[in-house]
């Protein structure tokens, strides 16, 4: 089996939402705790938590956590997919945000079976519009390691559609990310659950 480096990214300044979105409330779960939780359920080689020092201080304890403080958050998402694979020692990286509350063990699983160490992996929603989390194999790695700006890994995603493996959802509710308050409202007042294996 693929040895697969869950890298979650929590580094962002949340400037849409205005307030800082890891530790948001949903169902009485943080949205960083929601993701941690949903990657600790699974078979990861490693788990990976990038994350500025000042969000670190309010994190509690979590076992079998890698933690990598990332101090150049301004200079975009790509600072933390750097931070991130550098320190992954697996033979693919599986990058999370921790902005989609509904984000499922079901989701994740589904993927699985398209990961290589050639391919990119990500879900695509009814539209066909790619969505993360994304997956790359470790023939990537020195572009991820390379990547600049706001886009992260999108760039060495749009460079390389021979490798993509699109995994349509069909419950696409599940890949929505959480940005602004009217998001969040939303969200809040349609208290939304994708339970089982309902993708």
């Amino acid at each position: 089996m693929l040895k697969i480096s869950a890298v979650i990214m929590a580094s962002g300044s949340s400037t849409r939402m205005g307030e800082n979105k890891l530790f948001l409330d949903y169902q009485g779960k943080t949205f960083l705790e929601h993701t941690l939780n949903l990657t600790n359920k699974l078979a990861f080689f490693e788990r990976i938590l990038v994350i500025s020092p000042e969000n670190l201080q309010r994190l509690e304890r979590h076992k079998n956590l890698k933690i990598i403080q990332n101090t150049e958050a301004k200079k975009g998402q790509s600072a933390s997919v750097r931070l991130g694979t550098k320190a992954a020692t697996g033979e693919g990286y599986l990058y999370l945000t921790v902005d989609q509350p509904l984000l499922n063990q079901a989701l994740l699983e589904s993927l699985f079976p398209a990961y290589s160490k050639e391919t990119i992996v990500f879900p695509v929603d009814r539209l066909g519009a790619p969505c993360s989390p994304i997956f790359f194999g470790e023939k990537f790695r020195s572009d991820l390691l390379k990547v600049t700006g706001d886009s992260g890994g999108r760039a060495v995603r749009n460079n390389h559609p021979e490798a993509w493996r699109e995994i349509q959802v069909k419950a696409s509710e599940c890949l929505i990310d959480i940005d602004t308050p009217e998001e969040y409202k939303k969200l809040i007042d349609q208290n939304l659950e994708i339970r089982g294996k309902g993708f």
